[in-house]
């Protein structure tokens, strides 16, 4: 499957949390891959993260389905995920970050990660924007949504919601599937 648009690595990274609000609560975990430029998703990494106190949304850890008492048992300090992060995006070397509705997720590394745009290009994906552009352009279909459950539905892609490393997995594959879509209008 070449994929002639992509022409360098990009590291889709996902999110979970305590709540919405990154000044308030607990970045938990955080879930990497690598899209290679043959399209080939490689180097999994989830990292758990560790807090002194967890200031948490009613309901979040229903959603992620994350257990606080065994997460901060193998959870690791933030500056040690922190370090984990650098030394992952140095191995790839400096791309672009993606992710779906990847503005939240980004709002809560950049507390993480203060120094985010010396890691990582500026400029990021985002498969919920790519797919609403496709959308507009006529290229996917009015009746799929844009979250991500409904856009890997849509392309077959099967995983489990609300696991970062399984998002950031499922992401990579739904802008592969994008891509594909927007390559075919070149035909």
């Amino acid at each position: 499957m070449p994929l002639a648009a992509l022409r360098q690595p990009i590291i889709f990274l996902d999110v979970e949390t305590g709540g919405r609000d990154p000044a308030r609560h607990p970045l938990l975990t955080v879930g990497l891959v690598t899209l290679t430029e043959a399209g080939e998703i490689t180097d999994p990494l989830h990292l758990l993260v560790k807090h002194p106190e967890y200031c948490v949304e009613p309901g979040a850890l229903e959603v992620t389905g994350i257990d606080l008492l065994a997460h901060d048992k193998a959870a690791q300090p933030s500056s040690e995920v922190a370090q984990q992060i650098r030394a992952y995006a140095a191995g790839v070397g400096r791309v672009m970050l993606g992710g779906h509705n990847f503005e939240f997720d980004l709002r809560f590394l950049r507390f993480l990660l203060p120094d985010l745009r010396r890691v990582f290009r500026s400029g990021h994906v985002d498969t919920k924007l790519s797919a609403q552009f496709l959308i507009h352009a006529g290229l996917l279909p009015h009746t799929v949504g844009t979250p991500l459950t409904q856009l890997a539905e849509h392309f077959g892609i099967e995983y489990s919601a609300h696991n970062a490393l399984e998002d950031a997995t499922a992401t990579a594959k739904v802008y592969v599937e994008l891509l594909q879509l927007a390559g075919q209008s070149d035909e």
